[in-house]
């Protein structure tokens, strides 16, 4: 995971980069998560947002996703709180990511 400035690039299996704003971040049972939109679509009414945890490994945070259906399911409830009176964005659930 490199970090510049507001944008968060990340690298999938293939070595594609891309980068990430980050839109909101929650704490739930002692671990951080990001609500994070690709940056090209930021200003898209249609943008899809995805979760990611942030984990520890060999020292170094990673970003990783959110495989157990109840662990998304109520962090993406800590998202929807905070997005009330907010404009909303679609998260995609861990089958969608696949």
């Amino acid at each position: 995971m490199e970090e510049r400035d507001d944008v968060i690039v990340l690298t999938d299996e293939e070595g594609n980069e891309a980068d990430f704003m980050v839109i909101d971040g929650v704490e739930y049972n002692g671990k951080t998560y990001l609500m994070l939109v690709a940056a090209c679509e930021i200003d898209d009414d249609e943008s899809e947002a995805i979760m990611l945890r942030i984990d520890e490994e060999e020292g170094e945070e990673i970003l990783v996703s959110v495989d157990d259906e109840d662990e998304f399911k109520a962090v993406a409830a800590l998202f929807e709180e905070n997005y009330e009176d907010n404009e909303e964005y679609d998260v995609l659930t861990p089958d969608d990511a696949e």
